[in-house]
C-alpha cells in the first residue's frame, strides 16, 4: 500500500456550522426542510441518519445561519457531548451543536466517517469551555489526520468496517420488527381482547361476553379479574455504588445506569465498569439475560431487556422480577405498552426531575387471566429469546468492529 499522508481536516472537507431558528415563532418549524440536532444523533442506531425529530420551514431556514448539507456529508457533534458522528442520507441542515463536513475528492465519505469515529476522543480533548466544552470550526479544521493517498485504499478500509456495520444495522432492523410483532400481539390479546377463544375465533369480535370493571374503568372479558402488579411481580431498585469501585477495564462488571436503558435497548456503547462487587450487594442486582429493566428517574418508564452477562443494577433503575418467570414475555410487553406508560407518567412525582416509586408502581391494577397470559407468554417466548440472541450478536460484532478500527487506521492490519 502507498505511504499515508498527513492533512488538516480543512484540506479534506468543507466545514459548515448549524443554527437554530427562533423558537418563539411556530411558523419556523414543520414543513419539508430536514433539520438534525445532536439529540437526534444521541439515539441513532447505525451510521446513516435520514431525518431529525423536527423539520423546519423555508421561513425558519432563512431566519438563521444554518446550511443545507448535501447527501453523504458527515455530521459531528461539537458541543458537550463531543463526538456523535453520522452520515446524512438526504439533504439536511443542522443545529449549532453539529458541524457538517462535506468531503472533497481527496477523501471517501465513509472513510471520513470512520476516521472521525477513531479520533473522537482526541478531538474531544481539544474542547474548551467551563460549563460545557465545545470545539470551534477553526480548531476542528486544524485537526490533523493521516489518510491513504487513494480512494481505492480508503474504500477498502471503509468496506471492511461497513460489512460489520451493515450486519449490526440489519440486527437493529430485525429487533425493531420483532418488537412490532410483540406490540401487535399484545394489543390483540389485552387491548382489543381478541385472543383466540375455545372455537379458535377472536374473543371480543366474535361476541365474547364482557363486563365493566370499576377499578379499570373499562370493559374486560367476563373471566378476567383485576389484580395489582404487586401480586404478580417484584420491582427492586438498584444499588448505590461508591466511586472507588469504578474501573476503566471493559472486562470488569458492567454497571447498568439510567442512561444505559433506552427504549427497548440496553445501550452498552458507553459504560461504567466495576472493579469488585460490595459484600452486601443484593442478589437481584446481579442481572441475567431476559431480565426486564425500567427507568425510575428522569425519562421514567423506559423498558429494556438485559442481554449481556456480568451486568450489575445501579440505583435509579428497577428490575422487574415476575413471581412466575415463564410469564416474563407478558410483563415485558405490558410495561412497553403506551397505555401502561401513560399510567407511569401520571404516577411520577417531582417537578425538576421526575421519579417513579417501585412501591406506587406495584399498586397499578391490570386485567388478569392466568390461562390467557400464559398462552400469550408461550407464544412470545421464542421472540424474546431471539431478541436477546440478536442483541448478543450485535454486541459481539460491535466489539470486533471497535477492535479492527484502530488496527486499520494505524496500518497494523491491511484490508483484503
Amino acid at each position: 500500500m502507498s505511504e499515508w499522508q498527513t492533512f488538516c481536516l480543512k484540506d479534506l472537507v468543507k466545514i459548515f456550522g448549524g443554527s437554530t431558528p427562533p423558537t418563539n415563532n411556530p411558523k419556523n418549524y414543520g414543513n419539508k426542510i430536514r433539520w438534525i440536532t445532536a439529540k437526534d444523533l444521541s439515539t441513532l442506531q447505525g451510521r446513516y441518519i435520514k431525518k431529525g425529530s423536527r423539520n423546519i420551514s423555508r421561513l425558519g431556514f432563512k431566519s438563521c445561519s444554518t446550511f443545507l448539507l448535501p447527501k453523504h456529508a458527515i455530521l459531528f457533534s461539537v458541543r458537550a457531548p463531543i463526538g456523535y458522528t453520522a452520515i446524512i442520507s438526504k439533504r439536511s441542515c443542522t443545529d449549532r451543536g453539529l458541524m457538517g463536513l462535506v468531503p472533497n475528492k481527496k477523501i471517501y465519505f465513509e472513510f471520513l466517517y470512520y476516521l472521525l469515529k477513531y479520533h473522537k476522543h482526541n478531538i474531544s480533548n481539544m474542547g474548551v469551555g467551563t460549563t460545557f466544552k465545545g470545539i470551534s470550526k477553526p480548531a476542528l479544521g486544524l485537526f490533523q489526520v493521516k489518510i491513504p493517498p487513494t480512494y481505492y485504499e480508503q474504500q477498502k478500509i471503509a468496506r471492511t468496517l461497513s460489512i460489520l456495520d451493515q450486519k449490526i444495522e440489519n440486527n437493529h432492523k430485525i429487533n425493531e420488527l420483532l418488537h412490532k410483532i410483540l406490540e401487535l400481539l399484545y394489543e390483540q390479546y389485552f387491548v382489543r381482547f381478541d385472543f383466540l377463544d375455545e372455537n379458535n375465533k377472536p374473543y371480543q369480535t366474535s361476541g365474547g361476553k364482557m363486563k365493566f370493571s370499576k377499578e379499570l374503568n373499562r370493559l374486560i372479558p367476563n373471566d378476567f379479574e383485576v389484580k395489582t402488579l404487586g401480586e404478580l411481580v417484584d420491582i427492586f431498585s438498584g444499588y448505590s455504588f461508591q466511586s472507588n469501585t469504578y474501573s476503566n477495564n471493559k472486562n470488569d462488571y458492567i454497571l447498568i445506569t439510567n442512561k444505559n436503558v433506552q427504549h427497548s435497548l440496553v445501550d452498552l456503547s458507553i459504560t461504567t465498569n466495576l472493579l469488585f462487587l460490595p459484600k452486601k450487594l443484593p442478589k437481584y442486582c446481579l442481572l441475567e439475560p431476559t431480565n426486564i429493566l425500567i427507568t425510575l428517574t428522569g425519562h421514567i418508564g423506559r423498558c429494556a431487556l438485559v442481554f449481556s452477562k456480568n451486568c450489575i443494577l445501579n440505583q435509579r433503575v428497577g428490575v422487574v422480577l415476575p413471581k412466575e418467570k415463564e410469564l416474563n414475555p407478558f410483563y415485558y410487553s405490558l410495561i412497553r405498552n403506551p397505555l401502561f406508560s401513560a399510567i407511569l407518567q401520571r404516577n411520577a412525582i417531582g417537578s425538576s426531575q421526575q421519579n417513579l416509586s417501585p412501591i406506587d408502581t406495584l399498586k397499578i391494577q391490570i386485567p388478569f387471566n392466568h390461562k390467557i397470559i400464559k398462552q400469550y407468554s408461550k407464544t412470545c417466548e421464542n421472540i424474546i429469546k431471539l431478541l436477546v440472541s440478536i442483541m448478543q450478536s450485535t454486541q459481539t460484532l460491535t466489539a470486533i468492529r471497535d477492535f479492527l478500527l484502530p488496527l486499520l487506521l494505524k496500518q497494523q492490519v491491511k484490508p483484503q
